[in-house]
């Protein structure tokens, strides 16, 4: 059992370190060695890490070891919030190692960036970048992506709407196919699926929507403008002579 820090409070980390969308973590020396006992010769080091007061988990990856506080584990800040263990989280955390015999290689990947500027900029090389990082995919989280050519500081986000061919997915070496939803301008998105290696993101061909041009109504005759004055003078004169204590025809 342990508690878990985010990246920030890491002896020797870099900001820059701690912005980048990664899903590694970092263990006691000692329990990472014993935790090597558990895998085989070149076998991927997947764990859970799971909350144990929200019974809430992570499929993550094993970055590397520290030595500076047996019970505590770092991880990614984003990866703290998605299993209830945000600011200074005192939550306790088991380790497990993952059975990814259940977890199944991702074959596609549907992301609705939140932020209009990933339509304005190369958002093939963006999340092709960030996703460097990444073991595994979940849908239905939010994910938040850096954008160098925008400034050092400057983050967009992204939904994952949908994983195929489950909602826990392994990013492994091999085709993925991406697809990306617009609903800044609701185009028609037409995916370019050529995918050629690891985390291939495609760039989808936009196609506006027609836009309604209001028809002008036409002006009146002199004929119609006093039609219309006599109606509503009637109108005026029927509603008066129906008062109460009115003298009716």
């Amino acid at each position: 059992m342990f508690i878990a820090r985010s990246l920030v409070f890491y002896p020797g980390f870099f900001e820059d370190n701690c912005k980048e969308l990664s899903d590694e973590i970092i263990l006691p020396a000692y329990y990472l060695n014993k935790m090597m006992e558990r895998f085989d010769d070149n076998e991927r080091l997947y764990v859970d890490i799971i909350n144990v007061e929200t019974n809430q988990t992570m499929l993550v990856s094993i970055g590397t070891c520290h030595s500076y506080d047996k019970n505590t584990i770092f991880a990614p800040q984003w990866i703290l919030d998605l299993i209830g263990c945000s600011g200074n989280c005192d939550s306790v955390i088991r380790i497990e190692k993952a059975d990814v015999s259940k977890v199944p290689v991702a074959t596609k990947i549907v992301i609705k960036p939140l932020d209009p500027i990933a339509f304005e900029l190369d958002t093939l090389k963006c999340f092709e970048t960030a996703f460097m990082n990444l073991h595994s995919i979940k849908e239905g989280i939010t994910i938040q992506i850096p954008v160098p050519e925008l400034g050092r500081d400057y983050t967009m986000f992204a939904h994952i709407e949908g994983v195929e061919p489950a909602q826990v997915s392994r990013i492994v070496e091999g085709e993925v196919n991406v697809e990306f939803i617009n609903d800044f301008n609701e185009p028609i998105v037409r995916p370019v699926i050529e995918p050629t290696s690891l985390n291939t993101i495609v760039t989808p061909i936009l196609e506006p929507t027609p836009v309604p041009v209001p028809v002008p109504t036409p002006p009146e005759s002199l004929e119609d403008q006093e039609e219309r004055r006599r109606r509503v003078r009637d109108a005026w004169t029927k509603r008066y002579q129906n008062l109460p204590g009115q003298a009716t025809s």
